[in-house]
């Protein structure tokens, strides 16, 4: 039986650089094929648009009906059984699916591993090939830390997308195992010094026009691994600053006050940052509560259980204004003090913290 054919993610915030890396990697890449969708709202039940091309040109192309509210499962359900025809072709060595415009990565990964496609495994079939993100240089740093939001820029994916274009940004090159950039990067530029503190130590960065693609998608399909996206495993840049970007990393053992981070949670998430990371609380002694931070937006919600990693708040933030003695004050400031610690975590049973609306109802079990 052939091997599963590698998928190698391909995100973007800006449609030309999106194109402009594609016609790259099918010049330099042979035997490969495009799986791509577009967005278009306006095409009523079918906003989606399927094509599959590769040099030879369009192999097949089609809409996407949306049969329920959801269109990142539409894309997700659409993604999977359209790459498994491709494999089971046996026509191309590899696959490159170039998500929609201000799509993110984590939309279809898992989906690449499982499920039943064909009366076979996804996983005998095809199989993740890492993360490529084309990233423009000339507005990178201006759209990581600032404010505005995608539906501002025409850039948003439907009527109620509420993301920002920095949250978008930021997700994608966090996620990337090459970052295919508009022109070369240059070491002593800030545009530099902001991939280098966002995107993973082990990520390839290069010119969109410049980098060996053969050799990109060999780095990707070999740099992915379990910990892409999961902040309690992998790891974040060191707390280190260059040409006016840095990085500081906020941790304790301590829980955080409920109370006195509700006051102060706009100081440690405000100002021109991304920040990520988790903490936990009193009332939710079990709950992994994680922080998402980044175009001006704080995104919060339980993402899993404490179990062998000991208990413990982090929160990693990159910046380009210097308020890292705000924010190591502000972070002390909302951590439990010995003498509340003293009382135990039973002082905290059956109290309100005021985080239910992001984390849910409190369960004493979970």
């Amino acid at each position: 039986m052939a091997d599963p054919l590698p998928i190698t993610i391909l995100t973007s915030t800006s449609e030309v650089l999106r194109q402009t890396a594609v016609s790259a990697l099918l010049c330099d890449v042979p035997r490969l094929v495009v799986l791509q969708h577009d967005l278009d709202t306006r095409r009523g039940d079918e906003p989606l648009r399927r094509v599959v091309y590769d040099l030879e040109g369009v192999v097949e192309s089609g809409s996407v009906p949306l049969e329920h509210a959801c269109l990142s499962c539409a894309l997700r359900e659409d993604v999977v059984p359209a790459l498994v025809r491709l494999a089971l072709r046996g026509r191309w060595e590899r696959a490159i699916l170039a998500l929609p415009v201000t799509a993110e990565p984590g939309l279809v990964l898992d989906a690449l591993t499982v499920g039943v496609v064909a009366g076979r495994p996804v996983s005998s079939v095809i199989r993740p090939g890492g993360v490529v993100a084309t990233v423009d240089l000339t507005s990178v740093v201006a759209d990581l830390f600032g404010d505005d939001l995608l539906i501002e820029r025409g850039m948003a994916m439907t009527s109620d997308d509420r993301r920002a274009v920095g949250e978008v940004l930021a997700h994608q090159i966090e996620c990337a195992d090459v970052v295919a950039t508009s022109g070369r990067p240059v070491p002593g530029d800030r545009e530099a010094a902001v991939l280098r503190h966002l995107a993973p130590a082990s990520s390839m960065v290069g010119d969109v026009h410049e980098l060996d693609w053969i050799e990109a998608l060999r780095h990707a399909g070999q740099a992915q691994g379990p910990a892409r996206g999961d902040y309690r495993r992998a790891v974040l840049p060191p707390a280190t600053e260059e040409h006016g970007v840095w990085t500081v990393d906020l941790t304790s053992w301590r829980p955080v006050h409920p109370a006195r981070l509700h006051d102060r949670i706009v100081e440690l998430a405000g100002g021109r940052q991304r920040s990520r990371g988790w903490f936990w609380l009193p009332t939710r002694p079990h709950a992994v509560c994680g922080w998402d931070n980044a175009g001006g937006q704080l995104s919060i919600g339980t993402v899993g259980r404490w179990s062998s990693t000991p208990r413990h708040t982090r929160i990693v933030v990159t910046g380009i204004d210097d308020s890292r003695a705000r924010l190591r004050e502000v972070f002390e400031g909302v951590l439990m003090t010995d003498s509340e610690l003293a009382r135990g975590l039973a002082h905290w049973e059956d109290r309100d913290d005021g985080f239910s609306p992001w984390l849910g109802e409190i369960d004493e079990a979970a």
